[in-house]
């Protein structure tokens, strides 16, 4: 279990990504963030009413610059990447 205050420093690090194509797996995920640093972990909540992903990466440097990849086409849909804090 997480303290409130590991639950808060990894919201931090983390992003929410909306508008994920329904057949996305975690390694395109990861290979689309690549270059905004290292990745702890990607959970992709895929059902006929979700379409959306949480990315947990290494460092807040690294959340803040995913978000700068707010509309990039991914498997031909524009996503949107948003901080959780």
């Amino acid at each position: 279990m997480m303290s409130s205050e590991e639950k808060m420093e990894a919201d931090g690090r983390s992003i929410y990504v909306g508008n994920v194509d329904y057949g996305a797996t975690a390694e395109q995920l990861e290979a689309h963030f690549y270059g905004c640093g290292p990745l702890n972990r990607v959970t992709i909540l895929c059902d006929k009413f979700t379409d959306f992903a949480y990315i947990e990466f290494a460092d807040e440097e690294s959340a803040r610059t995913a978000t700068l990849l707010d509309e990039s086409l991914f498997r031909g849909k524009p996503i949107k990447p948003l901080s959780l804090s």
